[in-house]
């Protein structure tokens, strides 16, 4: 099991500041650490949350890539973290063929979903953000279950059917003060009463996922 977490490639945000812009690549050593860690059975921070995308990665290691971008992007004036995509192509001309392209170049296939991460961040923040980063991304790949909480499966193909998922709770604060909380606020009240598993930490606030 790797226990030390991967660090970005140092030349990668020296040569994104020579240039005086960001710059992007990919980054397997990342993908391998997070496999180990959180989405292996046994692993230092096994998450069950994340086993459909596990079981996912298991018939298919196309399903999810990682990059490193030099620094942080800016989305409605808020630093942007990190971000978990679904990877779709512009239509029209070239702009597909070139988009899989880079994919193919950086990764030698086309991922369903590719989660970027702000290298200068990861390079200088403590070891529980950099997690706490990296399983909230991975969170926004979700799964589709029925009523019983059970997970749902292609007829097709057999694996669980996924989705990019926002928050468990969007709400506004002065919906819930003139109206009250609905059943996703009230449950987030009740799982506050317990002190957390990892504490004193806000990663929403710079997922770029989230303002989508």
């Amino acid at each position: 099991m790797q226990q030390t977490r991967p660090f970005p490639p140092t030349e990668l945000i020296d040569q994104a500041e020579e240039e005086e812009a960001i710059r992007l690549a990919p980054a397997p050593d990342l993908k391998n650490w997070v496999v180990a860690n959180f989405l292996t059975i046994g692993g230092t921070l096994h998450n069950p949350d994340h086993d459909h995308i596990a079981e996912l990665l298991h018939d298919n290691d196309e399903f999810l890539a990682f990059a490193w971008a030099s620094s942080a992007a800016v989305a409605k004036k808020r630093m942007v973290l990190g971000q978990c995509e679904k990877i779709m192509f512009n239509q029209g001309g070239w702009k597909k063929a070139r988009q899989e392209q880079q994919m193919r170049d950086w990764f030698g296939f086309v991922p369903t979903y590719l989660i970027t991460i702000d290298a200068s961040y990861c390079e200088n923040t403590n070891d529980r953000n950099f997690c706490a980063l990296l399983d909230h991304e991975l969170y926004h790949i979700g799964v589709e279950r029925d009523e019983e909480g059970e997970m749902l499966y292609s007829d097709m193909t057999g694996l669980p059917k996924h989705y990019l998922a926002g928050h468990d709770v969007e709400e506004f604060f002065g919906v819930v003060k003139r109206w009250g909380a609905n059943e996703s606020v009230k449950r987030l009240v009740e799982i506050t009463k317990n002190a957390p598993f990892v504490p004193d930490v806000d990663i929403s606030k710079c997922c770029g996922t989230c303002m989508i």
